[in-house]
């Protein structure tokens, strides 16, 4: 539900069902993102499953979309409190992991990555942009780590 006012005000898909206002207020406040300075245009897909036969993973991305003029990965994000860019590897290889499976599904390559998230009690929305060749090393050997630590063959 955390992300879900965001993706809704993206997709044009009219008033966000009020029921769960309090719910989301209390972890998303959409006007940290939206009023952050960001400049999304050309929405290519927003919450659309993805899977890469070379990574052998799945997933579902929030948006491909342009942010300040370049196709990237957006994940929208909510946090208790403020991270340091350092701290969020784990996104980076998320977004990494998306723009490579949106480059075998489609042909069409994506080098940037951003992870918009908002901050419980920050007025101010926290942007970071990575390129997602700094990321797809890091997310291979995290996936040959999860195979080991599982007792998963490797490929």
């Amino acid at each position: 539900v955390s992300g879900k006012k965001i993706k809704y005000h993206f997709a044009n898909c009219g008033t966000f069902d009020e029921r769960y206002t309090d719910k989301i207020n209390d972890m998303l406040n959409i006007e940290n993102i939206l009023n952050t300075n960001i400049d999304i245009n050309n929405i290519y897909a927003q919450e659309i499953p993805l899977f890469s036969n070379y990574l052998k993973l799945a997933g579902r991305v929030d948006c491909v979309a342009e942010w300040g003029g370049k196709l990237s990965i957006i994940d929208f994000k909510t946090s208790r409190k403020v991270k340091k860019k350092e701290w969020i590897s784990g996104y980076f290889q998320q977004g990494a992991a998306y723009a490579v499976m949106f480059e075998e599904r489609t042909g069409i390559a994506i080098d940037k990555i951003v992870i918009a998230m908002t901050v419980d009690g920050e007025s101010d929305a926290s942007v970071f942009v990575e390129k997602r060749d700094n990321w797809v090393s890091t997310l291979q050997e995290t996936i040959e780590l999860y195979k080991d630590r599982y007792g998963i063959p490797r490929s």
